[in-house]
């Protein structure tokens, strides 16, 4: 059975003692141009190489156009059992290809597959022209899924030929792919084949052998040119914590995957995660309630929440900042007080809480107006 991945990024809030990022810098993964590691949520990576500065990224230039295709997946807009078919021009793009051929009709979901596993530059543009019409208004939406990442690049086509991604914008990317159910559906799977409208088939073999040598990695796609160098954006889950790495330009496939793994090893064996809250999760059970129709309510928070700290670090305390007893009427959508988290005495991250329902009061106004109103519904 398939094992599909999708990964819900939470709230995290990196703790890190000043100091003990530099003596690591140039040990880790220190033999190529470029490199980023990110935990998606937070701004600004927790090691980087030349993290900011655009390089050639070989196929990886395709990972913006197979994001937007996905969302568009995800959100319904393209459906898998949809039959598309093949331009003369989709059939004669060169690099990793699905072997489609002009003027075949082939579903949807088949020319997903190619494009998320092997990136295959024909089914990207047919999914494109046949989803938004044209290539140039594909172009269009892969422009506003960018923009929307914070990632400044202008693309001549959908391929995104000749330009350039920095190692920083390849996290951002990848960082929004591990949250597509599409992406995560596929890019996690080695070995897959598609069916041809005529029976034929063809065998997809992932480039990314880290999705069967590294423990919790789910993807996501890997490219490479003699004259660019090997290139891979990759996600790890373990635990509450995702870490996405990319590495560009790296001098062969073998020392591509080391760097990531030597990245993601730093990752592991320098921080921990810590699950906070999570939405919907009750935090205090039956916190007094005043002058209400019940005596207490649950106090929830409405959204998951966790601490990235470095392993060195203290522990993690929690406090309440709720009025005691709460005062009714209470509205389940209107927030009471926080939970407050603190780290060696000092405030780090605070949660809103919520009542897990409403409490009604039972003041004299407000009793008069439920009976006004329960005689109004009666006699109606």
């Amino acid at each position: 059975m398939r094992r599909v991945f999708c990964v819900l990024l939470t709230v995290f809030i990196l703790m890190v003692p000043l100091g003990t990022w530099g003596e690591n810098e140039e040990v880790v993964a220190a033999d190529v141009p470029a490199y980023c590691l990110s935990l998606p949520g937070r701004a600004e990576p927790l090691l980087e190489k030349k993290g900011k500065e655009p390089m050639a990224v070989a196929g990886l230039r395709k990972l913006p156009a197979v994001l937007t295709l996905c969302r568009a997946f995800d959100s319904g807009l393209i459906s898998e059992s949809t039959g598309m078919q093949v331009s003369p021009h989709a059939a004669s793009i060169s690099g990793p290809t699905a072997f489609l051929e002009a003027g075949e009709r082939i579903e949807a979901g088949e020319l997903l597959k190619a494009a998320v596993m092997i990136s295959a530059g024909d089914a990207i543009v047919t999914l494109g022209e046949n989803a938004f019409g044209s290539e140039s208004v594909f172009v269009n939406n892969i422009q506003v899924t960018l923009k929307e990442l914070g990632v400044e690049r202008t693309l001549t086509d959908c391929l995104g030929t000749g330009t350039a991604f920095s190692a920083a914008d390849l996290c951002a990317i990848g960082a929004a792919a591990a949250k597509s159910q599409h992406f995560c559906r596929w890019s996690g799977q080695y070995l897959e084949h598609i069916v041809h409208s005529g029976g034929r088939e063809t065998e997809l073999v992932n480039a990314n052998r880290m999705i069967r040598s590294y423990s919790g990695c789910f993807g996501l796609m890997t490219g490479s040119q003699k004259e660019e160098g090997y290139s891979g954006v990759f996600a790890v889950k373990r635990q509450e914590a995702v870490y996405v790495v990319a590495v560009i330009g790296a001098k062969s496939s073998e020392n591509r995957f080391a760097a990531a793994g030597a990245l993601f090893d730093y990752a592991f064996a320098t921080f921990q995660p810590v699950r906070l809250t999570g939405a919907g999760e009750s935090v205090a059970a039956d916190w007094p309630v005043q002058g209400g129709d019940r005596d207490g309510v649950d106090l929830v928070a409405h959204e998951d929440a966790s601490l990235l700290l470095n392993r060195q670090a203290g522990q993690v305390e929690r406090r309440l900042d709720v009025e005691e007893p709460l005062t009714a009427p209470l509205s389940a959508g209107e927030t009471v007080g926080s939970a407050v988290f603190t780290l060696g005495g000092e405030e780090v991250f605070s949660v809103p809480l919520y009542p897990a329902a409403d409490v009604a009061s039972h003041a004299l106004p407000d009793l008069l107006r439920r009976v006004a109103a329960s005689y109004l519904r009666a006699g109606s």
